[in-house]
């Protein structure tokens, strides 16, 4: 297992990723319609995510985010696409730097995507919406796609990861809710 002093120099990228965390765009183009970029991030992710056949739609309004996460037909193939790909890369990246130094990294990621509770809440709020446990969901689902992008950064699985891919979403603004029904819905 690599020693200490290794581990934190070659750790540093993770350090700078939670670093620019709090620098992104973070909720402020949600109900704006989708871009032709980032339909084809969208794309991207699926097809990363082995889901490639799922529709995608843009969500205009934080009531409309609410209703789509509470929604019974989420899709289950979706989710443990996502916590296969997430357990691959935790066992990856804590061979290549032991899972000490690994949490050590990731706990600044965790510290960093704090602040993206507040921007949740000035997005709704701007949308006319005081919503504080929808502002705690997304957050929470900004905070995850940190982690699992982190992660991504650990294990050097590059840009094209499915995880890469969903933190460029949220940090450009977005909020990717998930794949519902048969649709993958962005907000």
């Amino acid at each position: 297992m690599p020693g200490d002093d290794f581990a934190a120099d070659t750790l540093a990228p993770i350090r700078d990723f939670a670093a620019a965390i709090p620098h992104g765009s973070w909720f402020a183009a949600c109900g704006e319609p989708l871009t032709e970029s980032e339909r084809e991030e969208a794309g991207a992710y699926l097809a990363a995510l082995g889901l490639g056949g799922a529709a995608i739609a843009g969500v205009a309004a934080w009531p409309e985010a609410a209703a789509v996460t509470q929604r019974p037909d989420w899709s289950r193939a979706w989710w443990e696409a996502e916590a296969e790909a997430q357990a691959a890369l935790q066992q990856q990246a804590s061979l290549r730097f032991g899972r000490a130094a690994l949490l050590g990294a990731l706990s600044a990621v965790t510290e960093a995507a704090d602040a993206l509770h507040g921007a949740a809440a000035l997005a709704a709020g701007r949308a006319g919406l005081a919503d504080p446990a929808l502002s705690r969901v997304a957050a929470g689902a900004g905070a995850q796609a940190c982690h699992q992008a982190a992660l991504a950064l650990a294990a050097a699985a590059g840009p094209d990861h499915l995880f890469a891919i969903k933190y460029r979403l949220f940090a450009a603004g977005r909020w990717p809710l998930g794949i519902v029904g048969d649709t993958f819905f962005v907000f």
